[in-house]
């Protein structure tokens, strides 16, 4: 090897130690800046929806879960409030919800009736435990997203919610109905 081989090759190894001694920050994994914002936040602290329907009842609504005001939800928009509402509704901290507590959050946030909270579970409890888990919460949302989203463009718009939700349309009022007696945080 010549001497000029032997230059070109401590030049080489002598530039990729400063390149990486050069590199800070993260050091494995992918980068996950740029999603952090559109993925539903882990554990969040939240009152209960029956504690503070005022929190609460927006996330029931188009413009509760249409975070940005684009008119649209996406479906990132969608699964942070249906995450949300799943924490709100778990009055006792258990990690799950039984039919009690989403009771307890449809009458304190004066959601309709029209289907029970029973079926409501029954529906998205895949184990048949009779309460739902995250999971099981986060996969029956995401299939009334895609139920929702009836021309599949990714997102909800006005019309689309107005569809599925009559009783609940995009531009109606999202105060608070004013808390019953009932509407008392559930105890297992």
């Amino acid at each position: 090897m010549s001497k000029s081989d032997h230059l070109a090759r401590a030049c080489a190894v002598a530039l990729a130690i400063l390149a990486l001694g050069a590199c800070t920050g993260k050091e494995t994994g992918p980068d996950d800046s740029a999603t952090a914002a559109a993925a539903p936040m882990v554990a969040p602290s939240v009152p209960s929806a029956t504690a503070n329907p005022a929190v609460a009842k927006p996330l029931a609504s188009f413009a509760g879960k249409d975070t940005d005001g684009d008119g649209r939800i996406t479906s990132a928009e969608y699964a942070r409030a249906a995450q949300t509402m799943f924490q709100m509704m778990d009055a006792d901290h258990d990690g799950t919800v039984n039919v009690a507590e989403v009771d307890a959050a449809r009458t304190a946030m004066g959601r309709s009736k029209a289907v029970s909270s029973q079926a409501l579970v029954a529906a998205a409890d895949s184990d048949n435990d009779g309460k739902l888990t995250l999971s099981e919460w986060m996969a029956s949302a995401n299939a009334a997203f895609d139920k929702m989203d009836t021309n599949q463009d990714g997102v909800i718009d006005k019309a689309e919610w107005n569809a599925a939700n009559p009783d609940n349309p995009a531009d109606a009022d999202v105060t608070p109905a004013a808390p019953s007696a009932s509407a008392s945080p559930v105890h297992k």
